[in-house]
């Protein structure tokens, strides 16, 4: 348990590097994690072998990879040399020769040759998917070497195949390989948030700070900005991946637009030209979907020009014959125009440029085009290209428009102020196991008056509580994370502190907790949802608002 003083900070700067360097440790965690999770064996060799006779060492090896090759999964393969891995000298070969073609042909190569069971002594027939990764300068870095085992010929059963047990079996093996995918998304997301939370919290009232200082609040509101909009990000993550469709709505595309180019073109030698159609209608969209899309396309049409210059978005009303066009059903659309004057896409690339494995850049993974046609035609839409060498690149995208004239959706543009801090007066137990959030989180409250107690886990926030309402004196707010340390999670504390004390005022705070289930929570007892990451604002309102909404008798 610690209370509200904090020893004296070391300078900013460093306290700041450790901070960083201790996100990116936790962000090496879950990258390691999420890399556990996947079916196929994965990889990481050194760009040149440092050991002729054993080829290019590994570097990094998942959880498959060290199983598929009979070794444990907690040592991996690092520092085994590819020849050993594989069977036999003519494999060897092979698998040399995939390297060099990788990096001929500016990236990927496959071949086929066994991998030798360490435990087994037997070979496994695989398919090795190379792919050369260089810098931005185009040196090469290493390889990554996706493994799969190549599935064994098919055997006709002798009695007559049930059709209808097969599809259910691959259907249910389609469904638990989405669940589970579901839940590494919201995992991500979840920790995500986490990371986000400090900064967030910390921003949000360091702006309201400095607002004698025009130029500096103008740099931190930009900051901010991108913070918002990686929030609303994970929130679409988290609702996608617990299968929950959101909701289209009339969307102010002028608005989206403004918002998007200023934070995407941030920095950029590139001055964006905005131009719209008077009376421009509202687009039936998913203003976080769109805003995605029009920021990759203005990004793209960035890096397209590296030297600088000019680019054009526009936003025009656009009919649809009776006939229809392609996939766009008759009627009127919002078309919006992305137009570089960049080298170009080929001629040869164009049909292939929504596909989800083709990229022209070095450090490109291809799927940024193959996400932003992915939303548009889950909008009704449809996304179309023109380019012509040394000229530049056209994107149009049509949305179909809103019905009648209907007041467009309320948007918090993402430039917006921060919320307004709240100063009040109550003790607020704090029990959250992000060090960073919880300190800031008690920071922020005691500067608004409020004394603070918190805890990392919950068997300290039950004990507490407890010791502070046998005094007589509970917390008037306790701020409860949902997944914390030790065997019990937020839910079960929760319970316990409500079975001592029915008029406890429990607000959940978790970075997974979406609009659709929060009434799940206020049916369990919390009076409250503060979604992480929450702004210094949002955080101080809550409290005040909960704390003075009954008195106790």
């Amino acid at each position: 348990m610690t209370t509200s003083p904090s020893p004296t900070s070391p300078p900013a700067s460093v306290a700041e590097l450790e901070q960083s360097l201790e996100h990116l440790r936790i962000a090496n965690y879950y990258l390691r994690v999420s890399l556990d999770q996947v079916a196929d064996g994965v990889i990481i060799v050194e760009s040149e072998a440092s050991d002729p006779k054993s080829g290019p060492k590994v570097l990094f090896s998942n959880a498959t990879a060290a199983m598929l090759a009979g070794t444990d999964p907690a040592t991996g393969l690092r520092g085994m040399g590819l020849n050993d891995l594989v069977t036999g000298d003519e494999d060897a070969a092979i698998l040399l020769q995939s390297l060099r073609l990788a990096v001929e042909n500016g990236g990927c190569h496959e071949c086929e040759c066994g991998l030798q069971s360490l435990r087994t002594q037997k070979p496994m027939p695989c398919k090795w998917r190379v792919r050369a990764v260089f810098n931005s300068l185009r040196k090469l870095l290493n390889f990554t070497i996706l493994i799969t085992p190549a599935r064994e010929p098919e055997v006709t059963p002798r009695p007559e195949p049930r059709a209808a047990e097969l599809e259910d079996l691959d259907a249910q093996s389609a469904q638990l390989r989405k669940e589970n995918l579901a839940a590494l998304a919201q995992g991500i997301a979840h920790d995500v948030n986490n990371l986000l939370g400090p900064v967030t919290v910390r921003l949000s009232a360091l702006i309201q700070q400095v607002q004698d200082h025009p130029a500096l609040a103008q740099e931190l509101q930009a900051v901010f900005t991108g913070l918002k909009r990686a929030k609303q990000f994970t929130s679409q993550v988290v609702t996608a991946s617990k299968g929950v469709p959101r909701k289209q709505e009339p969307t102010d595309v002028a608005l989206l637009m403004r918002d998007t180019i200023e934070f995407a073109g941030a920095g950029s030698n590139v001055h964006v030209c905005m131009r719209q159609d008077d009376n421009l209608r509202l687009a039936f969209a998913d203003p976080v979907k769109l805003s995605q899309v029009l920021q990759n396309l203005v990004m793209n049409g960035i890096q397209a020009m590296p030297h600088g210059g000019y680019m054009d978005v526009e936003a025009h009303n656009h009919m649809i014959g009776s006939s229809g066009d392609g996939p766009l059903k008759p009627g009127p659309h919002v078309r919006l125009v992305v137009r570089d004057r960049g080298c170009g896409i080929a001629k040869e690339n164009l049909d292939r440029l929504f596909r989800e494995s083709f990229t022209t850049k070095p450090d490109g993974n291809g799927i940024g085009l193959t996400t932003c046609k992915r939303f548009i035609d889950d909008l009704g839409g449809d996304i179309r290209v023109t380019s012509t060498a040394n000229v530049g690149t056209e994107f149009s995208v049509y949305l179909p428009a809103a019905e009648g004239s209907g007041a467009t959706r309320q948007l918090t543009p993402a430039d917006a102020a921060p919320v307004p801090l709240k100063h009040g007066k109550g003790t607020v137990l704090i029990v959250d196991d992000e060090d960073d959030l919880r300190k800031v989180a008690n920071m922020i409250l005691t500067r608004c008056g409020y004394q603070c107690v918190q805890c990392d886990n919950g068997q300290d926030a039950v004990k507490i509580y407890q010791s502070l309402f046998r005094t007589g004196t509970p917390p008037d707010v306790v701020l409860m994370d949902l997944t914390l340390r030790g065997g019990m999670n937020g839910t079960e504390t929760a319970a316990e502190i409500l079975d001592l004390d029915p008029d406890a005022r429990i607000v959940c705070t978790s970075g997974s907790v979406t609009q659709e289930v929060q009434m799940v929570f206020l049916e369990r007892g919390f009076v409250g949802v503060l979604p992480k990451p929450y702004e210094a604002g949002e955080l101080t309102q809550t409290v005040h608002s909960i704390a003075t909404m009954m008195k106790r008798g």
